[in-house]
């Protein structure tokens, strides 16, 4: 768990926001990880973009290539090498309805103590 977080934590102020595509930026921060415009960001982009997170935060271990990895296939989806907007509002749309992690554990089922 703590692994995920520190996956996603560094990517997280960055994320939302290129993700999302909320009405009012008409898709310009993810224009701008989409360095060569094509409409999908690929594995080098996804890169540079956690690179450039690492360099601002001061911690370099944010873009360790097995942290890069685990964040790229988690967010394609269709495993094609290539993210777009239609994957990433999916993830989001399946994490925005997913239950809060305390009414996921009230909703378990009560594990006898005997």
């Amino acid at each position: 768990m703590k692994k995920r977080i520190l996956i996603a934590a560094p990517l997280a102020l960055i994320a939302p926001a290129a993700y999302a595509q909320p009405p009012h930026d008409g898709g310009r921060i993810f224009a701008m990880i989409d360095a060569n415009g094509d409409g999908k960001l690929d594995k080098a982009e996804i890169t540079k973009m956690a690179q450039m997170r690492a360099e601002k935060q001061g911690d370099p271990s944010l873009a360790a290539p097995e942290k890069i990895d685990i964040f790229f296939k988690h967010l394609d989806a269709n495993g094609d090498g290539f993210v777009d907007k239609s994957e990433i509002e999916a993830m989001r749309g399946a994490r925005a309805s997913a239950p809060p992690p305390e009414a996921a554990q009230d909703d378990a089922p009560a594990q006898d103590a005997n």
